[in-house]
């Protein structure tokens, strides 16, 4: 049998490869608020047990979710950019 080259067919990783700086900035923003939300859990926990966690950990959020929403709106500006191209075309 002949190889249909005119409609090839998609597999659930050729996703991930066609807009390489998208899949980055996705991952990038999840991981950083992620990170964040983990250390404004732990920090919480920390002072309803009567304690003080590390200066790192607290003040690590107030850097995290400003980092996270640059990263969120740089991924939505690339989106509309890459709509705008394909609809050109």
């Amino acid at each position: 049998m002949a190889k249909n080259k005119q409609n090839p067919v998609k597999t659930a990783s050729a996703g991930l490869r066609e807009n390489r700086i998208e899949n980055v900035l996705a991952f990038m923003a999840a991981g950083v608020i992620g990170v964040s939300i983990i250390c404004m859990a732990i920090s919480l926990i920390y002072y309803a047990m009567g304690g003080s966690p590390m200066q790192i950990i607290a003040a690590l959020p107030l850097v995290g979710f400003p980092i996270g929403f640059i990263l969120v709106f740089s991924l939505l500006i690339t989106a509309i950019v890459r709509k705008a191209r394909e609809n050109r075309k």
